[in-house]
């Protein structure tokens, strides 16, 4: 089979090579309105190239930047298969720092060198060819369904607001996302889970107006020292967090998931050679890994207050404003967890003051797979096979809210497996995808494909249903 689809590959790379760069010239940053039209042309551009493939394709409209679902009846009794993606990418950044133009998709010592090469026109584009070899070939398959939305890269609002409305058209079995990393070269990764994500804004108002510090000093109080106060009441001394409450519904980690989660190579020299700092913060009976892996946590992401500039201005501050996130893992209630860190700043302001929440945002839920799970253990032979080595597992600390959201009104089990290097720049100016990443993504969707075809089981996938 994988000889086959090596083949194939061989004789059709020149042709995914040109509807690839094809997608890469549209400018679909969906961050500027400025590029609405090209969002949209880029948008039918995929609905005809799915069209071209044999699947029925169509846009759906969200009240911004539509979607585009397609769909491939398959075998009977098989997983359904939903595979997501985005059409839209970041902003390009300084133009003349780029060595090509970033829409003039240019291939240079194997890799292509475009705006969205990596992020995420070239891992979708490489999996949708696996699954264009696999049609092609007449290798049995499961159904399959497609839904690439256009503004992953700005919020995910249209998905998330007309998703409600789509559960019978996405419903799923198995949701495949082609949006992350390998760990090191060669060496592909599940991405086993993601952290939810909440967010507020605080400002703690006192003085009507700036006060001359040197009349009113000792006397008025301060609202940049008081937030340093309730900021230092947020953490106990041995790094977790102190929010009342905050911790209900966390699970330890199992056994057997910790064995996995630190596999995955970390050095403590190498993240303070790339960072600056030695990885030391967060509940110290966790290692590194498992902190972002398995822990939630809650971040300081700015605080503003008084005069900064050069030179002196004796004044106490009107204000002070304080960003704070948090990340969450599963059991975790996000609403109740944003409730509880409000209470507890409540708690802490000082008389004379009052605290404002001006912004407050709950961006999504976390996931987690669980290691036994029919779906894992099929994408970990299936990367066996294609790489001849056991894929690393990961549990990822970022957060990608649309996934679980996507993942709970489909019904389905999500399977995060993607191809991206660091020396990819994604987000960056000079982004690029190697041909060998490209040809890794074809494999893997076309192996996963078959070997669904030849030993799916939807039964199989009752254990997650049930919320195991």
């Amino acid at each position: 089979m994988k000889t086959r689809l090596e083949r194939c590959f061989e004789k059709n790379l020149p042709r995914y090579l040109e509807e690839w760069k094809a997608l890469l010239r549209f400018p679909s940053i969906s961050a500027e309105p400025a590029r609405e039209k090209d969002c949209r042309a880029c948008a039918g551009w995929m609905v005809r190239h799915l069209k071209g493939m044999g699947f029925k394709a169509q846009l759906i409209s969200t009240g911004s930047k539509p979607l585009v679902f397609a769909e491939r009846k398959g075998l009977a009794g098989a997983p359904v298969v939903l595979f997501y993606g985005h059409y839209d990418v970041q902003p390009e950044g300084p133009a003349g720092e780029w060595r090509s133009p970033p829409y003039e998709p240019q291939l240079r010592n194997g890799r292509i060198y475009a705006r969205g090469a990596n992020d995420d026109k070239g891992q979708l584009m490489s999996q949708l060819k696996g699954m264009d070899a696999v049609l092609e070939l007449g290798i049995p398959h499961p159904t399959i369904k497609v839904i690439l939305e256009g503004e992953e890269e700005s919020g995910s609002r249209g998905i998330a607001r007309v998703l409600p409305g789509l559960r019978r058209l996405v419903k799923a079995d198995i949701l495949m996302v082609c949006d992350t990393g390998m760990v090191a070269p060669g060496l592909p990764a599940i991405t086993m889970g993601l952290r939810g994500v909440i967010s507020l804004t605080a400002t703690l108002r006192g003085p009507e107006r700036e006060l001359h510090s040197g009349i009113h000093g000792g006397r008025a109080p301060n609202p940049a020292t008081a937030m340093a106060r309730i900021v230092s009441t947020l953490h106990k001394n041995d790094g977790s967090v102190a929010v009342k409450g905050f911790y209900a519904g966390v699970k330890a980690p199992l056994k057997n998931e910790r064995e996995l989660a630190n596999r995955t190579p970390f050095s403590a020299s190498e993240y303070r050679r790339k960072t600056g700092v030695p990885p030391v913060a967060g509940e110290q009976q966790f290692t590194p890994v498992e902190r972002v892996g398995f822990r939630p946590c809650l971040e300081v992401n700015g605080i503003r207050s008084g005069y900064t500039g050069s030179g002196l201005k004796t004044i106490i501050p009107a204000a002070a404003t304080l960003k704070l996130s948090a990340r969450l893992v599963p059991g975790q209630d996000p609403k109740k967890c944003l409730d509880k860190i409000v209470r507890h700043l409540r708690k802490h302001v000082p008389a004379g003051m009052t605290l404002e929440i001006s912004e407050r945002s709950v961006s999504g839920g976390a996931f987690s797979l669980h290691a036994n799970s029919v779906t894992v253990k099929r994408a970990r032979r299936v990367l066996r096979a294609m790489s001849g080595r056991d894929p690393a597992l990961v549990w990822e600390g970022a957060s990608v809210p649309i996934v679980p959201l996507l993942g709970r009104f489909a019904g389905a089990e999500p399977l995060l497996v993607g191809f991206g290097s660091e020396d990819d720049r994604i987000h960056a100016v000079n982004e690029s995808f190697s041909i060998e990443q490209f040809r890794f993504g074809y494999l893997y969707a076309a192996l996963l494909l078959a070997d669904i075809g030849e030993n799916g089981d939807a039964k199989a996938l009752d254990y997650f249903r049930a919320g195991r």
